[in-house]
């Protein structure tokens, strides 16, 4: 009787033994990269429902830091890996803080591709640049709970006021203009509309942010490409591409020529660099911040 009890506790012994499933392996821990960058994973951005067969990409995403440094701002793109899938790209803007609370989208998919994106937000606003067919543009204004008003739509390639030359000499390679743009001003309340009217002419329009009431512009002469920024004190800097010459544009005054600045770019307190120095980026769904330092930030003018 005693050998019979002995083998049925070694008989349960072994069954107990078999039927205990072994411990998952630990997940591995997430370490921080040595050096000056440091990595955070985002969440996965939502899309629409695709087929399966699409194959879409984010290689062209933005990602912006807010005017004051507080938030970041996403234009997620939705563009086939061969741009030829999807008949419109789409775009849609979300803002998160830096390690990724708070996360929420601001706008639904919207039409085209986005070029550029500024945060302004202690102004409560957007201003989005996206990119239309043959080469024309739209600049609209996106309030923090989605609402948009057009700025400006750009003519198309063939519609421009000043074409490049068909055969450009060595000393003109690119047509007398600026490119046009929209661009809020350091503090957010207004926003400066650059553009050539005709070939060798450049109109700054000053408009107040909120109501995109125009209040003043200025033209100017010029004899070469010019590029635009905001300067820290509230003005517009007017700089050819050898940075070499330079002109200040403000409302109710004559543009004066000025020394050239520093730096043309960032060129207002919204950009992928922070006024802190901190420059930021995606890398897949990885959101890298990278210090380059403060004299990299807008204020460099």
């Amino acid at each position: 009787m005693k050998t019979y009890l002995y083998l049925l506790i070694v008989v349960f012994i072994i069954l107990a033994g078999c039927s205990h499933q072994a411990p998952k392996p630990a997940k591995p821990e997430e370490h921080n990269q040595t050096g000056t960058k440091t990595e955070q994973k985002t969440e996965s951005s939502p899309s629409k429902p695709q087929p399966q067969d699409r194959q879409d990409h984010q290689e062209k995403n933005i990602v912006v830091w807010a005017d004051d440094g507080s938030k970041l701002a996403m234009a997620i793109q939705n563009q086939s890996s061969d741009n030829t899938e999807l008949s419109l790209p789409q775009h849609q803007i979300w803002v998160q803080n830096r390690d990724g609370s708070e996360r929420r989208a601001i706008t639904d998919w919207r039409n085209y591709q986005a070029k550029q994106v500024f945060y302004m937000k202690q102004a409560d606003y957007f201003v989005v640049e996206s990119l239309l067919e043959k080469g024309a543009r739209r600049f609209d204004k996106i309030t923090a709970n989605g609402n948009e008003i057009l700025i400006i739509e750009t003519p198309d390639s063939e519609h421009q006021p000043c074409q490049s030359s068909l055969t450009p000499t060595p000393a003109q390679t690119l047509p007398l203009q600026v490119e046009q743009t929209v661009i809020p001003s350091p503090d957010g309340q207004q926003l400066a509309h650059i553009y050539s009217p005709e070939c060798g002419k450049v109109t700054v329009e000053f408009l107040y942010a909120n109501s995109l009431n125009i209040f003043d512009n200025q033209t100017m002469t010029i004899d070469e490409a010019m590029r635009a920024t905001w300067h820290r004190e509230g003005y517009i800097i007017l700089t050819n591409y050898n940075n070499d010459k330079a002109w200040k544009v403000t409302p109710s005054a004559p543009p004066l020529p000025v020394l050239p600045p520093k730096c043309w770019s960032p060129v207002t307190t919204s950009s992928d660099i922070s006024l802190e120095g901190q420059k930021v980026y995606l890398e897949g769904d990885t959101l890298v911040t990278e210090e380059v330092g403060r004299d990299k930030a807008f204020g460099c003018q």
